[in-house]
């Protein structure tokens, strides 16, 4: 078991299996657990295995169905309790994963640790079947009020945990979760002011968002046309990219829509097509959300990481603000933001999580209100990005199926000497006088990711070409 930069992530069937689910499950539940998943077709049994880990722990389970990942953050506020999602975000459907909330936000690195410890003695203990575990003397109160004692047990090599047989958790539904999320995002945009206008929105959720985000901004005064709104599986490629946003952006252009919004598996990201069906350039919204939270608010502290481009460096400069650099990740943002006090956190790639919202982590809903706002206050989109400079940029990625991706990255890092100010925080990424260049593994995927930018396009690709042939060999 490895987490990436977001859970726990991989194949179905041969990473990501049911016995894993439970043993995670039962192991994180060390109080109530929400759990909520995408529409990928095997998210359902995954959640039934969690569920049963829970309810062996002697929890209870706050059931949510089929929600968004934000949706789902939010619930672990509202009821005080863990939270676990069952989705692989951005991966094609083969995949699944397991992401663990508290908080409002997914766990730390930190967390993450102690969890895998937890995990590792718990399920590599081998004790043996008549082995019994006190739960911290914790007394459990049964359904008929009466208390009893909560003595565990493990089965032989497994390190299961398990309640009494009267002392079992029980499954509640949580109907109104969905209402709760749309609710507070009402309260973070002008529904007055976009009720005024009545814009035009292609909605392509392609997943867990199906639920909410159409009729989200339908209920803030939208005309809404919505595609790939099935809830088992997905129509298109669950990565909002522009290769597999054809159908929004033909719709865009017919239907004369002002713009669209489309999202990923577990709707945390937001991808949006302009008016002229271009998919906005991701480190240009980025930019756009940046600017448009600080001056909502007034503050001036932003989180990103070493994919920052220079574009967003910029857009926090010329606003006087100050950017937070760290590594990949949202769950690393979040932190971020929480530690900095920071009003906003985001990467280019349609992730943002806002100090604003009652939860901490991407909300790609959120977003996509957030974003027919911007339009409401500007006016086209396609004007709208005309006022950011765009540099060249490259991003490319490696297959390292045969290597550890991460023994591989290392070995890279010490081959590549070009000179230029080093960070080694997450992979390596070298600021040079007229750009930048960041060479990192995956978090989700057995790939090495390059990314570059620099003003000049003919430094661009010598830089690529040297970079290219050093991962290749190494590879």
């Amino acid at each position: 078991m490895q987490f990436g930069t977001s859970g726990i992530r991989g194949l179905y069937g041969k990473d990501v299996i049911e016995e894993l689910a439970y043993k995670i499950a039962n192991v994180f539940a060390e109080k109530d657990v929400a759990i909520a998943r995408d529409t990928r077709r095997t998210s359902s049994s995954l959640v039934n295995a969690a569920i049963s880990g829970i309810l062996a722990r002697g929890k209870n389970v706050i059931d949510l169905g089929i929600v968004p990942t934000p949706t789902l953050a939010l619930a672990t506020i509202t009821h005080k309790c863990n939270g676990i999602m069952i989705t692989a975000s951005h991966n094609p459907e083969e995949y699944n994963g397991i992401k663990l909330f508290s908080d409002g936000k997914e766990i730390s690195k930190e967390e993450e640790k102690k969890f895998i410890a937890k995990f590792e003695k718990g399920w590599s203990s081998g004790q043996k079947n008549d082995s019994i575990v006190h739960m911290n003397n914790e007394h459990h109160v049964r359904s008929d009020g009466h208390a009893c004692d909560k003595i565990c047990h493990s089965e032989s090599g497994k390190g299961t945990k398990l309640a009494k047989w009267d002392c079992l958790g029980s499954v509640h539904q949580d109907n109104n979760a969905i209402a709760n999320h749309k609710e507070m995002i009402k309260k973070l945009v002008n529904g007055v002011t976009i009720g005024k206008k009545k814009p035009k929105v292609i909605v392509d959720a392609n997943g867990a968002a199906t639920v909410i985000t159409s009729q989200l901004l339908h209920e803030l005064g939208c005309e809404v046309i919505s595609i790939n709104a099935q809830l088992l599986g997905f129509t298109r490629g669950s990565e909002p990219c522009t290769e597999n946003l054809t159908e929004a952006i033909k719709l865009v252009k017919s239907q004369k829509a002002d713009l669209a919004v489309t999202h990923d598996g577990d709707g945390d990201r937001c991808i949006v097509i302009d008016d002229c069906g271009e998919v906005l350039p991701l480190d240009i919204q980025l930019a756009i959300m940046i600017e448009n939270e600080m001056a909502t608010t007034g503050e001036k502290k932003i989180i990103s990481t070493v994919e920052a481009s220079l574009l967003i460096r910029e857009a926090v400069e010329k606003n006087s603000g100050t950017i937070v650099i760290g590594p990949v990740g949202s769950a690393q943002i979040s932190h971020d933001l929480e530690k900095n006090n920071a009003i906003f956190g985001g990467e280019p790639c349609g992730e943002y999580i806002f100090a604003t919202a009652q939860h901490h982590t991407p909300d790609g809903v959120l977003a996509a209100a957030k974003f027919v706002e911007i339009f409401v206050k500007h006016g086209k989109l396609s004007e709208l990005k005309k006022k950011y400079p765009s540099y060249p940029m490259i991003r490319e990625k490696f297959k390292c199926e045969k290597n550890d991706k991460y023994e591989t990255i290392k070995k890279i890092i010490k081959d590549v000497k070009i000179k230029g100010k080093r960070n080694e925080q997450d992979g390596l990424r070298i600021d040079e006088a007229d750009g930048w260049f960041l060479i990192r593994a995956s978090g989700t995927e057995p790939v090495i990711r390059l990314t570059m930018e620099y003003k000049n396009r003919k430094k661009l690709e010598e830089r690529a070409k040297e970079l290219r042939e050093i991962i290749c060999r190494i590879i």
